[in-house]
């Protein structure tokens, strides 16, 4: 298995800065004989994330087909891109996201900003 940067694990940047609230969508690519270890590294990981300032709130989801490419989504809202930023610029964020555990679950993680809501 390839080692997978702290780099490769944060949303790039965009084309602006976004000055309200985003949210991260983060696809994980993960065998299913694998979601038991995937859901509990998630879990342990997310507790860096849910102590950080800015954090909102965040959700799992998991595809009900077993042959989709990327099988989990990560949701985390943020109050801000700076708080979000700032989250994934520690030191403690690059050693919960390089753990060796992590280098089966290659992800894919964007950050989003709403331009329309409804209910």
């Amino acid at each position: 298995m390839t080692q997978i940067s702290a780099e490769q694990r944060i949303a790039p940047t965009g084309d602006h800065q976004v000055d309200g609230p985003v949210t991260l969508m983060n696809r994980f690519s993960v065998r299913p004989e694998r979601d038991e270890a995937f859901q509990a590294l998630w879990t342990e990981t997310s507790k860096y994330f849910m102590a950080q300032p800015g954090f909102v709130s965040l959700r799992l989801h998991r595809a009900i087909s077993t042959d989709a490419e990327y099988r989990w989504v990560n949701v985390a809202n943020w109050q801000s891109e700076a708080d979000f930023r700032a989250a994934h610029g520690t030191d403690e964020f690059r050693r919960v996201v390089t753990r060796p555990e992590w280098a089966e679950f290659p992800s894919a993680p964007l950050l989003f900003e709403v331009v329309t809501a409804a209910g």
